[in-house]
């Protein structure tokens, strides 16, 4: 499966668990992604974030879902990241 196949399935979970913000971050959204590099997202407004990590665990890929609950996120870093280098989707 190609990464913007990925990337439509992941923004589509994310759509049905009604998420506000769905955002591509990491190497991906950087441009520094190498080909086997994981796939960051991070959401906000998600009404069942354990369900929706869930599904898009069970996209058959090669590539690695990380998904970040921007609501529950403490670390500024990250926080700091997404929003100046993240790209919403």
């Amino acid at each position: 499966m190609t990464l913007a196949k990925v990337l439509e399935k992941v923004k589509n979970l994310c759509v049905k668990y009604q998420a506000e913000e769905i955002i591509l971050f990491g190497s991906r959204a950087k441009g520094t992604a190498l080909e086997r590099s994981d796939i960051d997202i991070a959401v906000s407004g998600v009404n069942d974030f354990d369900a929706l990590e869930e599904e898009i665990e069970e996209i058959p890929t090669l590539y690695t879902v990380d998904l970040l609950n921007m609501d529950t996120c403490r670390n500024e870093l990250i926080l700091e990241d997404i929003r100046k280098y993240g790209h919403k989707i």
